[in-house]
């Protein structure tokens, strides 16, 4: 019997479609559908969008099941006009699903997935708790959370997570209380708090498993021909693109090269026959 594996993400009742959006991407660009398990974790989705997410997933008979979150606990988490409360959910991903499970991978809302994840399952992590890209956003957020400034940040809308080594390392409260001490400090809400405690205990990716906007657009300067190369690479060829900023395809006006791709995907999912008014954000 095949190992299945198992891919979780997160969304409130405003980014339900974008998130059908995602795992239809996903779902169309592997070989094997069927090998997956969904879960989302459920931060306030309506039951008709529920549906659609199941119905989403069960066009490539790949089954889909909610998560419930302990809101209580994310009641000191700051939200911003495109980032909810939800965003911070990822933190309670090990506690919530069986122990047995041995590596999940958390995806954004706001993806396009356009490379076979399996292959992400297959990497030797080192040793370490979790797996994900490095941030281009230049945020220099470390240095302001105490943490020396030559360390790496990573951008923590994709991670590959050792279940066990996490849970080992009690990661879900030391985060959790690093948020409600820390408030001041997350100009970058729960990416600020994870990369404040696995500083040194992460693995870096290659950048196109998680092609952000500043990368996307040019708007990131490499420091270096090598770096450069790299970046090119990731515009020509990403395997998953990342919305990542304000400016979202589903917005008026949005310049993203990857804003037909993602009207292409939406129109594979039952969201394409809904609303757009009633749906979108």
């Amino acid at each position: 019997m095949k190992k299945k594996m198992h891919i979780v993400s997160s969304t409130d009742d405003n980014y339900a479609q974008h998130l059908g959006v995602t795992l239809s991407s996903l779902l169309e660009n592997t070989a094997n559908p069927e090998d997956f398990v969904i879960s989302v974790i459920d931060g306030g989705i309506s039951e008709q969008k529920k549906q659609l997410l199941k119905d989403t997933a069960a066009a490539y008979d790949t089954p889909l099941h909610y998560l419930e979150v302990d809101l209580n606990a994310y009641d000191g988490a700051i939200a911003s006009r495109h980032i909810s409360k939800a965003a911070y959910y990822r933190i309670s991903i090990p506690e919530m699903m069986d122990h047995s499970i041995e590596r999940t991978l958390y995806v954004d809302c706001d993806m396009l997935i356009l490379d076979d994840v399996k292959k992400l399952f297959d990497i030797d992590m080192e040793g370490n708790i979790v797996a994900a890209v490095s941030d281009y956003g230049e945020h220099d957020r470390l240095p302001k959370m105490g943490i020396t400034s030559e360390d790496r940040y990573f951008n923590s809308g994709l991670l590959l997570i050792d279940m066990q080594a996490w849970r080992d390392h009690n990661m879900t409260d030391k985060v959790l209380t690093f948020i409600d001490e820390n408030p001041d400090k997350l100009a970058w809400h729960d990416q600020d708090a994870l990369n404040a405690l696995l500083w040194d205990k992460w693995l870096i990716l290659h950048p196109k498993w998680n092609a952000q906007a500043h990368v996307t657009l040019k708007e990131y300067k490499a420091k270096s021909m090598e770096e450069e190369r790299t970046l090119r690479t990731v515009r020509e060829n990403p395997a998953i693109v990342h919305f990542t900023g304000a400016d979202k395809p589903w917005q008026k006006g949005c310049s993203h090269p990857y804003t037909d791709a993602y009207y292409a995907y939406l129109a594979k999912t039952p969201f394409s026959h809904k609303s757009s008014n009633s749906l979108s954000v």
